[in-house]
């Protein structure tokens, strides 16, 4: 019952949290120190 802009929005917002994991930066941050590499 959700449409696919409120999904969109959901997934912004969680890939935008920084995560203690990931020493407080976010997975996209994250993801683009990684393939920066390649």
């Amino acid at each position: 019952k959700y449409s696919v802009e409120d999904i969109a929005k959901i997934e912004v917002w969680c890939n935008s949290l920084p995560r203690k994991i990931l020493n407080y930066k976010t997975p996209d941050t994250e993801l683009d120190r990684i393939y920066r590499r390649r």
